[in-house]
């Protein structure tokens, strides 16, 4: 291959999430889809995952083109040789959920009309999403006067070992957005299934309940998790957060969960998105038990 051979783009190629400035570093791919990157708050452009041995000038490199306005998200994702286009209006986002496991991402965007987008990628790069979602919680909401509850001043969560970066997250969440507040503490269990012949089959292969934090203020309840609720064996690589817009939600509620034995599910009703947590322990759950109303 020669220099001739090269582009800009097939040159520029790796693993990292770019931010777009001008027409002139969108994708191939996308530059007829008439996205000025003047006109957004914020465009990125997310790479396939490849290795850069494997890839050739005549390919296109991206697999989406991420823009934000203050009125609207818009997903450019490649399929095969063309793309498709969604447009989320930002008032219509129930909720984001951002997760990592090792190098695998995945951004996903639900909507109260139940439509969901999912962006997967490198996790090297995850800095460029960690600001695009504060972008989007920046204008999913509409301004609001009203001052934010006391952060919460009691005793310093603590939990298992295993579940430090959970911990490590809150510390940082907490850091971040002080109004925060910790309304409940969830530890990792292993379960127990309720049917007699699950329980009995399952019983060489025991199922874990993953830890998770709940912290809320008054503009909006974020839940820190790993990606997968319950697996056959321990998960300490991954790491997620869920973000919910109070504005959205149209129900809350705690109730025994229909496999599991000591296990509820806090349920979070936004239109037609229904998100489930389950838990273990924590106060939520001893409200429950109370016949106490839950609350967040």
């Amino acid at each position: 291959m020669t220099s001739t051979d090269s582009t800009p783009e097939y040159d520029r190629f790796g693993p990292w999430i770019d931010e777009v400035r001008t027409v002139d570093q969108l994708p191939r791919l996308y530059r007829e889809a008439g996205i000025d990157p003047a006109a957004y708050r914020k465009v990125l452009k997310v790479p396939r995952d490849i290795e850069g041995r494997n890839t050739h000038p005549t390919m296109h490199l991206y697999d989406y083109l991420l823009a934000v306005n203050e009125e609207t998200f818009t997903v450019l994702a490649r399929r095969d040789e063309a793309f498709y286009t969604v447009h989320v209006p930002l008032d219509r986002i129930a909720a984001i959920v951002d997760s990592v496991r090792l190098l695998n991402g995945r951004l996903t965007v639900h909507t109260v009309d139940g439509p969901v987008v999912t962006v997967v990628y490198n996790a090297s790069a995850s800095a460029p999403v960690r600001d695009l979602l504060l972008l989007l919680r920046r204008y999913y909401l509409p301004e609001t006067s009203t001052a934010d509850a006391e952060p919460h001043r009691g005793t310093d969560p603590t939990m298992d070992p295993v579940d430090t970066g959970l911990l490590t997250d809150y510390h940082r969440l907490i850091a971040e957005e002080p109004s925060m507040r910790l309304v409940n503490i969830a530890d990792r269990q292993v379960v127990t299934q309720l049917n007699r012949t699950d329980r009995l089959w399952s019983n060489p292969w025991p199922t874990t309940l993953h830890a998770s934090i709940t912290v809320a203020d008054q503009r909006e309840i974020q839940i820190i998790h790993r990606r997968d609720w319950f697996t056959g064996n321990g998960d300490k690589l991954s790491l997620a957060r869920t973000v919910l817009p109070r504005a959205r939600i149209t129900d809350i509620r705690v109730e025994p969960h229909r496999r599991y034995e000591g296990v509820h599910v806090l349920t979070i009703q936004a239109g037609a998105t229904r998100l489930e947590f389950p838990l273990a322990t924590g106060p939520l759950v001893e409200a429950k038990l109370a016949g106490d109303a839950v609350s967040i």
